[in-house]
C-alpha cells in the first residue's frame, strides 16, 4: 500500500485536518530512507550507479528499482528485499497519528481497512488514478481529460522524487498573499499550459530542494532553480507522451510575480510539508 494514498484518504474523508496531516508529515519525513541509500548500504550499488539512476529518473517516469533492474545493477529479488527493508511506511504513520491523539488505534485500523477495501487495486498507477479522479474533475474537456489526470499523477510523483516530500491533493485552497507563477508551455500533438503558483517561502523551499542548497532570499538562481524543476518535470511528462506515440516539445520556462494563464484553466491545490502549491493547467 502506498503511504501517500492513505494520507490522501484520511484527509479526503475528514479523519485528519490539513494542519494535523502537516504535523504528521513533518515528524515522519526525516526517517524516510530512499532505495538508493539502502542499495549502497547493502553493497549492491555504488554512488556513481545510484547517481546514474537518479539522472535517468529526470527523463523517465519510472521507479528507482525498475530502472536499476533495467540497467543491470539490481535483480528483481534484490529490489524486493530492499523495499521490505524500508519497512511498512503506513505503520509509522499510524503510530504518529495515535501518539498525537488525532485518532485512536481502533479508528486508524478501521480507516486502513476501509481504504484497502475501497481501493483494492494491485497497481500503484491504478490506485493513484482512482484517488485523483475522486478528487479532481476534468470531464469538461472530454477525451483530453486523460492527459490532465496523467499530468497530475506525474506531478505528485515528481514532487516525491525531486523535492523529497509527500504531496497530497487539497479540496480547498488557502488564501495566498503575493505569489510567483512558474510556467511552461507544451506544444505539438497536444497543447498544454502548465504552471505552479506559490508564495515566496514555498518558492524558496522548492528551489532549494531541487537545487540542493538553501535559499534565504529570492534571487536569479532561486528563480532559475524553480523554473528548472518545472522544466525537468515537463521533460519527463513529454517522454511519457512520446512513449504513447505523441510528438510534443517544450517552450522555455518562465517565473513571474503574480501572473497566471488567460482564459479557462484548471486548478489543483497540492499540499506539502513546506506549504501549498497550486497547479494550474490550461488545455
Amino acid at each position: 500500500m502506498s503511504n501517500q494514498y492513505f494520507w490522501q484518504y484520511l484527509l479526503h474523508k475528514g479523519l485528519l485536518t490539513h494542519v494535523q496531516l502537516c504535523e504528521v508529515l513533518k515528524q515522519e519525513q526525516p526517517v524516510k530512507v530512499k532505495l538508493g541509500i539502502l542499495a549502497m548500504n547493502a553493497g549492491l550499488m555504488n554512488a556513481a550507479q545510484v547517481g546514474e539512476i537518479h539522472n535517468l529518473q529526470r527523463v523517465k517516469d519510472q521507479k528507482f528499482g525498475v530502472l536499476a533492474v533495467s540497467q543491470g545493477y539490481l535483480t528483481n529479488e534484490q529490489v524486493e528485499e530492499l523495499l521490505t527493508s524500508q519497512g511498512e511506511d503506513h505503520l509509522s504513520l499510524m503510530q504518529s497519528i495515535a501518539d498525537k491523539g488525532y485518532m485512536t488505534f481502533a479508528g486508524v485500523e478501521k480507516a486502513l481497512g476501509d481504504f484497502r477495501e475501497e481501493y483494492s487495486l494491485t497497481e500503484d498507477n491504478d490506485e493513484e488514478s482512482r484517488v485523483i479522479r475522486d478528487l479532481v474533475d476534468f470531464s469538461a474537456v472530454g477525451d483530453r481529460a486523460d492527459v490532465l489526470y496523467l499530468y497530475v499523477g506525474l506531478t505528485l510523483r515528481n514532487i516525491v522524487r525531486f523535492l523529497n516530500d509527500t504531496p497530497y491533493i487539497l479540496t480547498q485552497a488557502a488564501e495566498k498573499s503575493a505569489t510567483y507563477f512558474v510556467s511552461q508551455q507544451i506544444f505539438g500533438d497536444i497543447a498544454l499550459g502548465t504552471g505552479l503558483r506559490v508564495e515566496q517561502p514555498v518558492l524558496l523551499e522548492l528551489a532549494g530542494r531541487f537545487y540542493g542548497e538553501s535559499f534565504t532570499a529570492v534571487n536569479e538562481l532561486a528563480l532559475d532553480s524553480a523554473g528548472e524543476f518545472l522544466n525537468v518535470h515537463n521533460g519527463v511528462f513529454c517522454s511519457s507522451l512520446s512513449d504513447m506515440g505523441l510528438v510534443v516539445d517544450l517552450k522555455a520556462q518562465s517565473v513571474q510575480l503574480g501572473d497566471s494563464f488567460d482564459g479557462q484553466s484548471f486548478r489543483v491545490n497540492i499540499g506539502t510539508s513546506f506549504g501549498q502549491i497550486e497547479l494550474i493547467l490550461s488545455i
